[in-house]
């Protein structure tokens, strides 16, 4: 929009705000605002005393019970947590005794139903198994619970996470619904804890990645996912896919609460050989080396192989030309296109039958009294869902791997482009490639025309549209660490995510990027199916709001009319996060709209003084009793990207008020408060 329509577009929202009578407060005993919570504010809010771990859990589960099995009806969750309140209560009563316990005090965590939690059923979404409670925590549990965490309850999935893109193919959890648009799905195999996070059911999600399955939700859900290396965290008590690519890998709405849950959950286990090669490869913290200046100076190759117009929706590549000019304007050197020769030569190597049943079968092993304890029982059982009753009679029936041609064959293949791709980034000396986390839009529920379930090979009748969507295949085939940030919204609102792909232990480097961009675009907003419960203090500031006055308050407390008014102005919080803000003093004189274009930079400061009007985000960080302002767009080029914060309090009539941080010299600060009256 050019500057002039924006300008009369927002004076025109200014003088449309009537006179009408304030609406009733909402209630003030609403519970604390769970949703779009990052790690840091809650950790904020529980030292400041602004709320408990049981209020905390409590709003969740409202969450949960309000939108999962109901109204929208996301289908996230095979099971809850039933102590997960009296776990909250044990860590309250911990922060009173002697600080919080550790990095996640309090947090509640989503965990994918294909990882060993003591006390909650396992199924790997098999209803053969719906009510096995494995003996002991994963050693990856043991760690989120040592700092802290609540694990709130066990996320949907596919099958043995044999889910591609979509997330149907469970008889036990049945679809998962996406929440940006419930006709759709949530990508798999963790499509169950990219809807929870994405819905603020939970604050952070561990998934499990063997060939995309945390950056594909991950980016249908406008998450921060990362596959790790292989060998970086525990696949100790996770029922295993293929132990040559399984790793289990964090999920957020921001790339510092992924960083943050990579720093609890990384490390060596004895019972894991994998992550013995993790040694020397971990830095002290993850979450501590983001900078939002990480990409100046970087080299990103654009691996266009994978996503050109014969395997790719024209929308993904069309929007990622945008997401390489962010890319750019971030401070990246772009080398476009990048190839590697071998990714054309090297048939893709498969996840295979017999490396299933080997890892199957020795997880069964240190899993006594788990029903149907064997690939064979498995398949006969005829309780897997139709779409891999095939491949887990194929798996039955396979050769042990040191026999099987397609395993062997595999591994070389997969050695191949290690090589392949070390040779070819090397010599272009990049630091990283970039392209898009998925080929394709989510898939609409229930439909398997355009998308390939994950098997162990492609099905015989699967075409090239049926393969298209699989950009995740790359890091997969070589263990190498990759992650999907978000990157925008396509088709009917539906999220799409920038895949980084980095080199072995590479993690610090490519969360660093992804938290470059992540700063430069605010792409991240909470989907529109579950808002706010009326029940949460967040529901108070959701609509339409007048200005009433502005204020002015001096270093000693003292309050007058400020200078600004009177002024009328409107301001928009909606439900979704997006905001709107116009501001007008009266008695001024305005340029005609049309005269706007041929301004001089004097005439147009002339107009401008005296108005503001800017878009974008809203988020509440309750700990600090404000209300930031995240400016997408604003009549001045050199607002765009603010976040600016806002102090806000509620009268008894209902009305809020929003007090801007002191600005001037030392002992003659100014603040702004501006009162604002609901319209609607």
């Amino acid at each position: 929009m050019r500057r002039g329509e924006m300008l009369s577009l927002a004076l025109s929202l200014c003088l449309a705000a009537g006179s009408a009578s304030a609406q009733a407060a909402r209630s003030a005993a609403a519970s604390f605002p769970v949703e779009e919570i990052s790690i840091a504010s809650l950790q904020a809010a529980y030292k400041a005393g602004s709320t408990t771990a049981v209020e905390v859990v409590q709003a969740s589960l409202d969450r949960v019970a309000a939108y999962d099995k109901q109204g929208p009806l996301l289908n996230s969750f095979i099971n809850l947590n039933p102590n997960a309140l009296a776990e909250a209560a044990v860590l309250d009563a911990r922060l009173k005794a002697g600080g919080p316990l550790g990095a996640l005090h309090g947090v509640p965590v989503v965990v994918k139903d294909n990882i060993d939690v003591a006390g909650l059923p396992m199924t790997s979404g098999f209803q053969g198994w719906k009510h096995y409670l494995p003996p002991t925590n994963a050693p990856m549990v043991t760690k989120l619970r040592a700092a802290g965490a609540i694990i709130i309850g066990k996320a949907s999935l596919s099958e043995f996470a044999r889910g591609g893109g979509d997330n149907i193919n469970s008889v036990l959890s049945g679809f998962a619904r996406n929440p940006y648009n419930t006709a759709f799905a949530t990508g798999g195999s963790s499509g169950g804890t990219g809807a929870s996070i994405a819905a603020s059911f939970g604050v952070v999600g561990i998934g499990t990645d063997t060939g995309g399955s945390v950056r594909m939700p991950s980016a249908h859900n406008a998450l921060a996912g990362l596959r790790p290396t292989v060998g970086l965290v525990s696949r100790t008590g996770v029922v295993p896919l293929d132990s040559i690519r399984d790793t289990a890998g964090p999920m957020a709405r921001s790339v510092t609460d992924m960083a943050i849950l990579l720093d609890v959950i990384a490390g060596a286990d004895p019972a894991d050989a994998a992550t013995a090669r993790s040694k020397g490869h971990i830095p002290p913290s993850y979450a501590a080396l983001l900078k939002p200046d990480a990409l100046k100076g970087v080299r990103l190759g654009v691996l266009r192989q994978v996503f050109n117009a014969k395997v790719a929706d024209p929308r993904v590549i069309a929007h990622f030309e945008q997401t390489i000019a962010e890319l750019k304007a971030a401070g990246a050197t772009i080398v476009d296109p990048f190839t590697v020769p071998e990714l054309d030569t090297i048939p893709r190597p498969p996840q295979t039958p017999a490396q299933f049943k080997a890892d199957l079968t020795y997880w069964i092993s240190k899993h006594p009294g788990v029903p149907y304890p064997s690939m064979q029982q498995i398949a006969d059982s005829k309780l897997v869902h139709p779409l891999h009753q095939v491949g887990m009679e194929l798996a039955a029936i396979a050769k042990p791997v040191a026999e099987d041609a397609d395993t062997i064959e595999g591994a070389k293949g997969e050695q191949g482009y290690r090589d392949g791709f070390t040779k070819a980034m090397n010599a272009a000396k990049v630091d990283a490639l970039v392209f898009p986390t998925w080929a394709q839009l989510p898939a609409i529920n229930g439909d398997r025309n355009t998308q390939l379930v994950d098997e162990p090979k492609p099905a015989p009748n699967a075409g090239p549209t049926a393969l298209a969507s699989s950009l995740t295949f790359v890091g997969s085939a070589m263990q190498w660490p990759a992650l999907s940030v978000p990157s925008g919204y396509l088709g009917e609102g539906l999220p799409v995510g920038l895949q980084i792909l980095g080199r072995a232990w590479d993690e610090a480097k490519i969360i660093n990027y992804a938290y470059a961009y992540e700063q430069a675009t605010h792409y991240r907003r909470p989907p529109p199916t579950v808002p706010p419960l009326a029940s949460s203090f967040a529901s108070r500031f959701i609509g339409t709001w007048q200005l009433v006055r502005i204020d002015e308050r001096d270093a000693a407390g003292n309050i007058k009319p400020s200078s600004r008014g009177p002024s009328t102005g409107q301001l928009f919080y909606g439900a979704n996060g997006r905001l709107s803000v116009q501001i007008m003093k009266l008695g001024r004189p305005v340029l005609a709209s049309g005269m706007m274009n041929k301004a001089s930079e004097a005439e147009l400061k002339g107009v401008v003084e005296g108005f503001s009007s800017y878009f974008g985000t809203w988020e509440l960080l309750p700990a600090e009793g404000c209300v930031v302002h995240v400016q997408d767009g604003n009549l001045l080029p050199n607002g765009i990207g603010q976040r600016a914060k806002r102090y806000y309090a509620f009268d008894s009539a209902g009305r809020l008020s929003l007090t801007t941080p002191p600005r001037g010299e030392p002992g003659r600060e100014t603040s702004q408060i501006l009162i604002w009256e609901r319209i609607s």
